[in-house]
């Protein structure tokens, strides 16, 4: 690692074309993908974005996530057969983040083609796509459990050990990624996984800046890439977050391929609600 790695933990690049960014993507392995319809958005969890919508500190997210939970488990019954066992926080919060509540998960995908779908569909500005470097961040929160002298620190990432984060809530910040037991249809058709944050009270960026770096103290400035086939190793060494721009000019015949590769509101999203949602492609008259 360079001695100036905590200047490379956030990174950023606009691509040229859309053939840039197919070269791009083939070059980044074992990463996972999130799009945003707008890049001026940063990477919050909803349950941060309600705390800043509702003007709530942020230092009492978690007794709010504690509500939240209490409440969807005392009337799951009235909506739903089957649902997890009581202490099973990651599958009950999939079940809240599935049905639209605010939850400390953030969706991913490890299809850079569906984080890429959800960047360019229905949007008129300046897209983005935000690559985790799935690899990085779990050998970094590997390094940095056995420095806690955690008896379970090679159990960083599995389910067991993300539960054990979500029940503590405010553990020093971190940040994992992991698939839940049940995965409903529409997780399974978007790739999709989710990346947790373990300290509650303060942002997902925050959380993983420091699982990159323990030591850094503030969130970092993003390194601009100018030319990202001579920075591979820089990204896939030290970047533990990529913020791919796709200016506008570029979202028609990025939507034109994917739809030909079949990536498309029908197929992402099961039933009657990928249907309605693909009737945006009637606009598309050539």
């Amino acid at each position: 690692m360079s001695e100036n790695h905590s200047e490379n933990i956030f990174c950023e690049y606009t691509i040229k074309s859309w053939n840039d960014l197919r070269k791009l993507f083939s070059n980044i392995d074992n990463w996972i993908f999130r799009g945003h319809a707008d890049s001026r958005w940063t990477l919050q969890t909803t349950l941060e974005r309600g705390a800043e919508m509702n003007k709530s500190n942020i230092r009492d997210i978690p007794q709010i996530e504690k509500n939240i939970i209490d409440k969807f488990k005392r009337r799951a019954s009235n909506y739903l057969d089957n649902y997890p066992e009581d202490d099973n926080l990651l599958e009950w919060l999939s079940l809240i983040q599935h049905h639209g509540g605010p939850t400390r998960l953030l969706d991913f995908s490890k299809s850079y083609y569906v984080g890429l779908f959800f960047s360019v569909n229905q949007t008129i500005t300046e897209s983005a796509v935000y690559c985790l470097n799935r690899k990085l961040i779990h050998q970094k929160g590997l390094e940095t459990e056995e420095k806690r002298y955690r008896e379970d620190f090679l159990e960083f990432g599995s389910r067991a050990h993300c539960n054990f984060a979500l029940k503590e809530q405010t553990l020093s910040p971190l940040v994992t990624t992991v698939e839940p037991y049940n995965i409903h249809e529409r997780l399974s058709r978007q790739q999709g996984l989710f990346a947790i944050p373990f300290e509650g009270r303060q942002t997902f960026e925050y959380n993983l800046s420091l699982t990159v770096n323990s030591y850094q103290k503030e969130l970092p400035q993003s390194k601009k890439i100018k030319n990202h086939e001579t920075e591979l190793k820089l990204l896939n060494d030290e970047c533990g977050l990529l913020k791919i721009k796709i200016p506008a000019k570029f979202h028609n015949e990025i939507k034109r391929d994917l739809k030909l590769m079949n990536i498309t509101n029908e197929t992402l999203f099961p039933g009657i609600d990928g249907f309605s949602k693909s009737l945006f492609n009637e606009y598309d008259i050539k």
